[in-house]
């Protein structure tokens, strides 16, 4: 969908780490990648440190503490 948009570079807003390698594996460059900030809550701060511990997600793991 980017190609077809004319897009083959781009800044990625995101935490995960993986998605600028598939980017770039699918012929795009990616000039900056830049974490995203993170709401946590009581909520979902299981999910979030399963996905900064697993998936190596760029998450503050010291904000999230359950509680």
């Amino acid at each position: 969908m980017l190609a077809a948009l004319g897009i083959f570079e781009l800044d990625l807003l995101s935490n995960n780490p993986d998605k600028a390698a598939q980017l770039r594996t699918l012929g795009l460059t990616v000039t900056q990648h830049v974490p995203t900030g993170v709401f946590t809550t009581a909520h979902n701060v299981r999910y979030l440190r399963t996905k900064a511990v697993h998936t190596q997600h760029t998450l503050p793991l010291t904000e999230l503490t359950a509680g």
